[in-house]
């Protein structure tokens, strides 16, 4: 039994949306093992490059970090997150890097992110935008803290892929490619591309399931 199959639909939404605790710490650890090809294809696709600054919103409990710097030469990673337990765990996990300066795990949010102007070259985030009621505040500073040239890439799900768990009323917000496209451009980003994609990944249940995501890429 996995552990959403312990969790209302209510209680999904919450722990996906803000980990917290041992079932956070759970939740972490099924979605990392669901998302694990998603996750990797999302590295290769920053196209990282020696000395690369890099920003993750929503770490998670930080096991995407060692591919990230293993992308390429004196990659620095930086990862922001809401929730005081994933900070904790991907921190601990990845004491090594912490210590040695490769890596820092913040708690805070997309909103209000402590970060100086043009500090990344690269942003980017999975399973986390679906989760902002209003984009334009935490869009904007994704931009003001991309460099100019820089590239976020960024993914959700589609509206196609709603079930139980993740509706508005639980704090989803799935938009259309079209609606992110729009998003994007009017928070400064320029050649915006928004597309939905399909995917074959597992269900709670373990059963095969087609799955509908958007991807977001843009540059500053």
């Amino acid at each position: 039994m996995n552990i959403f199959e312990t969790l209302t639909p209510v209680e999904r939404a919450r722990q996906l949306a803000h980990p917290e605790g041992e079932v956070g710490l759970a939740v972490a650890d099924w979605l990392n093992g669901n998302n694990r090809a998603a996750n990797a294809h999302m590295v290769g696709l920053l196209n990282l490059e020696p000395g690369s600054r890099v920003l993750e919103i929503g770490p998670g409990n930080g096991r995407t970090l060692p591919d990230i710097i293993a992308a390429a030469p004196d990659v620095h990673y930086t990862g922001i997150d809401l929730s005081p337990t994933m900070v904790a765990e991907a921190s601990r996990f990845n004491a090594g890097l912490v210590s040695a300066g490769r890596a820092a795990f913040h708690l805070g949010t997309a909103e209000h992110m402590p970060f100086a102007d043009a500090s990344f070259d690269r942003i980017f985030s999975l399973g986390v935008i679906h989760f902002w009621a209003d984009p334009a505040r935490p869009l904007a500073e994704t931009r003001r803290v991309l460099r100019p040239g820089g590239s976020a890439l960024m993914g959700c799900l589609a509206p196609r892929s709603a079930n139980d768990s993740n509706r508005r009323e639980y704090g989803f917000f799935l938009r259309e490619a079209s609606e992110w496209d729009r998003l994007y451009r009017a928070a400064g980003f320029a050649e915006v591309k928004a597309e939905e994609l399909e995917t074959a990944m597992t269900n709670l249940d373990g059963t095969p399931v087609t799955r509908y995501s958007i991807r977001v890429t843009a540059l500053a």
